[in-house]
């Protein structure tokens, strides 16, 4: 019964809690910086370029705009283009916010790597 017991143990610890990023794109897709949201300091993104993949990989989102989680409002400009890497946000990395201005219900979307369009 001990070994048993050990086993699922071992078991239980070499297959669970593991997160692969398998749901980050696995390229670079430029996005457009169209608006901030003054509640989080954050930017909100469109994707000219790419919109069809990014709609089939994160979900259609409302007038094809993405709010990101991660990029803060002080460090870009409006109509500034980025490269990104990135993936839908998980629930746990979502933050609080204000709720002083308006809010719409945009997809929120987490930046892994960005680099500047040249």
């Amino acid at each position: 019964m001990n070994r048993i017991s050990i086993a699922l143990v071992i078991f239980l610890f070499a297959f669970s809690c593991s997160r692969d990023n398998y749901d980050t794109l696995d390229s670079y897709v430029v996005g457009e910086i169209v608006s901030f949201d003054l509640n989080c300091s954050t930017c909100i993104l469109k994707f000219p370029n790419d919109s069809l993949t990014i709609k089939h990989e994160l979900g259609a989102s409302r007038d094809n705009y993405y709010q990101t989680i991660n990029l803060m409002k002080d460090t870009f400009e409006i109509n500034q283009k980025v490269l990104v890497k990135l993936r839908k946000a998980e629930e746990n990395e979502l933050r609080a916010c204000i709720t002083l201005y308006p809010s719409y219900d945009y997809i929120n979307i987490y930046i892994a790597d960005f680099k500047p369009v040249e």
